[in-house]
């Protein structure tokens, strides 16, 4: 399996970052690859499952996510085994006034390539466009703060 880290700080609160991210509505603003559709539930509720579908190198890649673990302000684990087995977790960390969201990834790829060629070729794209993500997923959730009267 591979692992992937990346986190960032957020200038919000985690009440703020923390709904912002569950408002399932706000996901394609920030994650144009993917398509989420079919919640059985709200996302931040275990037990909750959805519809992916996101095109990678040329590839459509297909999965049902269950959301596994919720800690409300605090971590969201989710995990799939469709097309190759994925856990994400999803950590919001209060910073002061800020929030440090830390995603952690463990996944296998599908495919027939072989383990080691696939890892060289899928790992930096996944990367790549998981930190873009997340750094668009930043600039929204601080664009969204709501200012004091």
């Amino acid at each position: 399996m591979e692992h992937i880290r990346i986190e960032t700080r957020v200038e919000a609160p985690v009440e703020h970052v923390w709904a912002f991210y569950v408002d399932t509505s706000r996901w394609p603003d920030w994650m144009p690859r993917a398509k989420c559709s079919d919640f059985s539930g709200p996302y931040d509720r275990a037990g909750t499952t959805y519809l992916s579908s996101m095109k990678m190198m040329g590839v459509e890649w297909k999965a049902t996510y269950t959301v596994l673990e919720v800690e409300p302000l605090k971590l969201i684990h989710e995990h799939t085994d469709d097309q190759g087995q994925q856990d994400n977790f999803l950590r919001f960390e209060p910073e002061g006034d800020a929030t440090r969201l830390i995603v952690e990834s463990d996944y296998e790829m599908p495919g027939h390539i072989p383990g080691p060629l696939k890892s060289l070729m899928t790992k930096s794209f996944f990367d790549r466009q998981m930190r873009h993500m997340l750094g668009d997923f930043k600039a929204m959730a601080e664009a969204t703060v709501p200012v004091p009267a």
